[in-house]
């Protein structure tokens, strides 16, 4: 049995009185039923996250403080699932590591809740319960398949790594997806590739800027550059929790443990934290930009940026900036930029890491 509860004092006790009544009623024992039968054993985080949706519903209609539901069930399932990663070797730190992202959300939940315990990001929270995501220190990793629109190249003699954009992509005139953070198209182009036998030509992104160079088309000799990783293959995504240790000796003490975990040379990923225009309102000697450095990075669709929610709160947007209030110097210097009409990207990036 787990030694320690992964809920710390306030979430024991809201689950404590909410158990019993949930217990009660025959509709939510097979909710639950059903919701464990999901996410444990067929291993779908999405599915289970809709049946617990169907729960909330019902739990709504009878009054019942619904957005708890998924938190006792957590807490029901909790010692299977403690089992289950013991059966499977997985450390005991991992494990309890890999849960505090349960009570980080919860926690964001309060927040914008009046204090009330319970849980929205439900999913996300599912794919540590499954295993999908584990944490090893200050990073989570999890087996994905590789969606970003590039395909990587490495030189076989030099070490160096190259990305093509994959063809028929809309890129506007600073070399951002059309459509991205939502900003005008005074100019667009369309990216190509075209695949030889002996070579590969199409547009190539700045890796240290993360924007596509549509002026001038790259052609790769294949018998020099070796494809490590294309849309659709197996890949392994870093994820970076809320609080996380970004000094670099957490990092790489985390990237080390992790490759015992998982196969693969490349790490993906996609945030706030991998935007370079962090430089313009961070140190120099931030740790933030310590970790964006690690990266290569490439652009990626998104209607807003991310670091709005992450940074500000997950109830801001462009149109409440002007107003909305600052208790950081982070969040003092991100609101300035932002009013001067200057962006922030959420941005895509890879990193070798075996």
């Amino acid at each position: 049995m787990i030694k320690h509860s992964i809920f710390n004092e306030d979430t024991q006790k809201a689950v404590a009185s909410a158990s019993a009544v949930f217990r009660s009623y025959p509709f939510f024992m097979n909710n639950y039923i059903w919701c464990r039968e999901l996410l444990l054993k067929r291993k779908d985080p999405e599915e289970a996250a809709e049946a617990v949706a169907l729960g909330i519903q019902h739990a709504k209609l009878l009054n019942l403080d619904a957005e708890l539901l998924p938190v006792v069930y957590l807490d029901w399932m909790m010692p299977e699932v403690y089992e289950e990663s013991q059966n499977q070797g997985i450390p005991e730190r991992v494990f309890l590591e890999s849960m505090k992202d349960i009570e980080i959300w919860i926690k964001v939940y309060r927040k914008y809740h009046e204090g009330k315990v319970g849980l929205d990001q439900i999913e996300w929270v599912f794919r540590s319960i499954s295993g999908d995501v584990r944490r090893f220190g200050s990073l989570q990793f999890e087996e994905v398949t590789y969606e970003f629109p590039f395909l990587i190249f490495k030189n076989r003699q030099t070490g160096e790594y190259r990305a093509l954009a994959c063809p028929g992509l809309k890129v506007d005139q600073e070399g951002y997806f059309s459509g991205t953070n939502g900003r005008g198209i005074i100019r667009e182009s369309e990216t190509y590739l075209n695949v030889l036998d002996r070579s590969v030509t199409g547009f190539s992104p700045d890796l240290k800027q993360g924007v596509l160079n549509m002026e001038n088309p790259v052609t790769l000799s294949l018998s020099d550059w070796e494809l490590q990783l294309a849309p659709g293959e197996q890949a392994v995504a870093v994820h970076i929790p809320e609080g996380a240790d970004l000094s670099p000796d957490s990092i790489d003490s985390a990237l080390e443990t992790a490759k015992d975990y998982y196969t693969g040379s490349l790490l993906v990923c996609d945030s706030w934290l991998l935007d370079p225009h962090l430089e313009a309102i961070l140190p120099e000697k931030s740790r933030i930009i310590s970790f964006m450095e690690r990266f290569y990075k490439m652009p990626i669709k998104v209607e807003r940026p991310q670091i709005l929610e992450r940074v500000m709160g997950f109830d801001c947007s462009m149109e409440k900036l002007e107003k909305y209030p600052c208790s950081t110097s982070l969040q003092i210097t991100l609101k300035k930029y932002l009013l001067e009409g200057k962006e922030m990207f959420t941005t895509a990036g890879f990193l070798p890491w075996k």
